[in-house]
């Protein structure tokens, strides 16, 4: 068991708990959400569910995996809570999330911080002796709208249908809202006091919310092929200046012997019975699942069902009633199996009903819905003849596998052994390859890439962390091969003589005279423009582009300049000329206006609770962190990737 990572200190983004999700969804769906509990409808629950049963407090079986102080929690507890925030990313963002993809982005790491977190406050609170009790708990589950019928009136069937969708016990949820308002006591009382002075938050937007408009002159850099190529003093004095801008980068030369998964299952036989045989043995994973063309339009009422399927009945589509009676359009869920269907009865209703046909009103826990169904694809079995090919890579690839490894052992065993990079690679059968002289970055001496499959970022990588020639690292590269690499020559950086570069250095003269003659022209221009001269006619004179900019503010957001003169133009007071040079030109810009920040904006209240908010969350992290002095904390990281993790 190892202490919980800090993870767990940053997670208090506001109140983020079961009861407060209800009733921000409930609050959504009495108002304009509805598009997200339509994403919430259609959730699918990829690998399975991890776990399940039991909440918060002990409830679930096994051993634990995540102590915080007296409280103990599962696997099962554990997986059923990284199940529910897969699935509500999965609804919010509209990407279907697979379990490795969540666990590789970190909602697994993040399930359990929520989880430590939430038992550190409940325990914190029960020690300073705040409560809530039951009955408060009941009561506020009787306030949902969730679970509230057309009359107002809390509806049992409603509550037990819900349970029964969360496959959580009445005892279960009733504790979890306990613990909810309980926290949110505790929590609550720090964060409804904190509030940013008006002055810090006046300030703060000023400076953000301030806005500038300036006209600027753009002098570009000329055609580098009209000037004509310096003589041999001007350009051997330039060189000379510029050495350290010609000097080389470190090269590195190495030998290289792979073997690829690829060419090993190329190899491989594998006999048409032993193809039929596995066929057989995985019957299932080749039924094609029927699949049909899902539309769903969700209401608020049966009675806006009713309404809008009378609407279509005269003549009108599901799009047209259902923007009429709701005021959003029908979620078109595309080409869907019933497994993609998480409510059983709109999954029922979709996969009975005939092809280019509509459902009656469908009631659900989150409200009443119309289905339409069109290009059914019946399912079928893939017959061994389209799939052996499949078969046969798959049986072939497992092999490979076996065999890779056995390989790598033996040219391990080689190197440990004084064997040469060349004697391994002709007894392992290995394809060798040169790296004659390669910069960190890729490139060669001629400036262009290598043009070797074989050499990839890593093993580039791994070249320039060996210290000294002769060594030979073996690396295993990410499709389940393995190279091995010798590091055989180093080229130290060195400033070449004027003829290796003669041209480069041509080049690089005739770029400075462009940017020179640019920067003169650009001073000519921002001191007459001092003078009171107008930036847009001395824009035609110089034949130069002039552009008076639109307000943007400090980020540059609405500017079309770049980010460095930006900065200038802010660090400026109204009529200041400044000049700005980049790598294509010089802009002179004069500041035209200032616009303040309008503190009557409701940015301005949006920016203090944004402010306020972020106060607050600080104050609860370093609680946070004060509490795992005084409750412990404990993952077991190892039970938790056996269970997760493939093996």
């Amino acid at each position: 068991m190892r202490c919980l990572w800090c993870t767990l200190a940053s997670n208090h983004d506001g109140e983020f708990d079961m009861l407060s999700a209800l009733r921000n969804a409930s609050k959504s769906w009495v108002m304009k959400g509805i598009l997200i509990l339509l994403a919430a409808t259609f959730v699918v629950f990829f690998g399975g569910d991890i776990g399940g049963g039991g909440g918060h407090g002990g409830s679930g079986g096994g051993s634990s995996v995540l102590e915080v102080g007296d409280q103990n929690f599962t696997i099962h507890q554990v997986g059923r809570e990284f199940n529910e925030d897969v699935a509500q990313i999965s609804a919010r963002t509209g990407q279907r999330l697979d379990t490795q993809t969540a666990i590789n982005i970190g909602i697994l790491d993040q399930t359990i911080a929520r989880m430590a977190s939430q038992a550190l406050f409940d325990q914190a609170a029960q020690n300073l002796g705040v409560t809530a009790s039951l009955a408060a708990a009941s009561d506020a589950i009787r306030s949902l709208p969730q679970f509230q019928d057309s009359t107002g009136r809390f509806n049992r069937t409603l509550f037990e249908t819900f349970l029964g969708n969360q496959g959580q016990s009445e005892a279960d949820f009733v504790n979890q809202v306990r613990l909810d308002l309980l926290r949110s006591q505790y929590i609550g009382t720090i964060q409804n006091a904190v509030a940013t002075p008006a002055t810090l938050g006046d300030t703060i937007y000023n400076r953000r919310a301030e806005r500038r408009v300036a006209d600027i002159v753009s002098v570009p850099l000329g055609n580098i092929g009209a000037i004509a190529n310096p003589g041999e003093t001007e350009l051997s004095e330039f060189f000379n200046e510029n050495k350290d801008g010609f000097r080389t980068p470190q090269y590195r030369g190495a030998s290289l012997a792979t073997l690829e998964i690829d060419a090993l299952v190329d190899s491989i036989v594998i006999p048409d019975e032993e193809i039929a045989e596995e066929y057989e043995s995985r019957l299932n994973d080749f039924q094609i699942p029927e699949t049909r063309n899902v539309v769903q339009a969700s209401l608020l009422t049966r009675e806006d069902a009713d309404q809008a399927l009378t609407l279509i009945r005269e003549g009108k589509t599901l799009a047209e009633a259902a923007e009429e009676v709701s005021g959003l359009p029908p979620v078109n869920l595309g080409q869907v199996r019933r497994s993609e269907i998480a409510l059983p009865a709109l999954a029922e209703a979709a996969f009975t009903m005939a092809a280019n046909s509509l459902s009656d009103p469908i009631e659900s826990i989150l409200g009443w819905h119309l289905v339409e169904v069109s290009n059914i694809v019946p399912g079928r079995t893939t017959p061994l003849s389209e799939a052996s090919s499949s078969i046969r890579d798959e049986l072939a690839r497992e092999q490979s596998v076996d065999r890779i490894f056995d390989v790598l052992n033996d040219v391990e065993d080689g190197l440990a052994g004084g064997a040469t990079l060349e004697e391994i690679a002709r007894d392992s059968n290995l394809e060798t390859s040169k790296i004659d002289s390669v910069a960190r970055n890729g490139l060669t001496p001629s400036g262009t890439p290598l043009d070797n499959p074989a050499i990839t970022p890593e093993v580039l990588a791994r070249l320039f962390g060996l210290e000294e020639p002769g060594i030979s690292e073996v690396i295993e590269n990410r499709s389940g091969g393995f190279s091995v690499l010798r590091f055989d020559r180093i080229d130290e950086p060195r400033i070449p003589e004027l003829s290796e570069v003669r041209d480069l250095a041509i080049e690089a003269w005739k770029g400075e005279q462009l940017l020179v003659a640019a920067e003169e022209t650009a001073s000519k221009i921002a001191e007459r423009a001092k003078t009171g001269e107008s930036l847009e006619t001395l824009a035609t004179e110089f034949a130069a582009k002039f552009d008076r900019t639109a307000a943007f503010d400090r980020s540059g957001e609405g500017a079309t300049v770049a980010l460095p003169l930006v900065g200038a133009i802010f660090d400026a007071e109204v009529s200041d000329i400044v000049e700005q040079t980049f790598a294509d030109g010089v802009a002179v810009a004069k500041l035209v206006d200032i616009e303040s920040a309008n503190l009557s904006d409701p940015a301005r209240e949006e920016l203090a609770r944004s402010l306020s908010g972020q106060l607050a969350n600080d104050l609860v992290t370093q609680l946070s962190l004060a509490l795992q002095d005084e409750i412990s904390v404990d993952v077991d990281s190892a039970a938790l990737e056996a269970a997760f993790l493939p093996q």
